[in-house]
């Protein structure tokens, strides 16, 4: 603790008495100041030690400063992890709804092939009913050119004449298995 010269500054006088006591009771001398006058020198000197102070002050961590830039050290560490996160959310969210706009495509097919089927099965169903009417009135319609009886080998399967000719043979066949179910 430097010890000032009370003249010099405005001090209440029980402040300059408790110096003086001070220094009685630890025993030592009075500082004598040397009397100080202020030239254009030492003027510039003190306004140029003042000006490098506080650019000190300014450049050099102090405590609240430590702290404070080890919490900007820190958010500029977690920058690339929420970078990394954002993009990994992003593209997440888009195969989702890539991933659903599929799921609803693939149901959209399904459900028009099962449309199709039905339609296809009613059309085989009353084909198949206009064969067997066909047949109820005239048993010719389930019997080769031969004269064999085609039904009796054949299961129970409906037997309908095919206008295509046979790409094996170059003959056309006169009829042909339902395959269609």
């Amino acid at each position: 603790m430097s010890w000032r010269d009370a003249k010099t500054i405005d001090e209440p006088a029980t402040d300059c008495d408790l110096r003086d006591e001070l220094q009685n009771m630890l025993g030592l001398a009075p500082v004598q100041h040397p009397p100080v006058s202020s030239t254009p020198d030492t003027v510039a000197l003190a306004q140029t030690l003042y000006r490098e102070a506080m650019r000190r002050r300014r450049t050099a961590p102090e405590a609240k400063g430590k702290s404070k830039g080890r919490f900007f050290v820190l958010i500029a560490a977690t920058i690339p992890f929420l970078f990394t996160a954002t993009a990994l959310g992003t593209w997440g969210v888009k195969q989702k709804r890539r991933a659903d706009a599929l799921a609803a495509k693939t149901l959209e097919l399904e459900s028009r092939q099962n449309r199709l089927d039905s339609a296809r099965e009613g059309v085989r169903n009353r084909e198949n009913q206009q064969i067997l009417q066909a047949s109820d009135s005239n048993p010719a319609v389930l019997t080769d050119s031969t004269g064999s009886d085609r039904n009796s080998n054949m299961s129970g399967e409906l037997i309908k004449p095919d206008e295509r000719p046979n790409r094996l043979n170059s003959q056309p066949d006169q009829y042909r298995v339902n395959d269609n179910r």
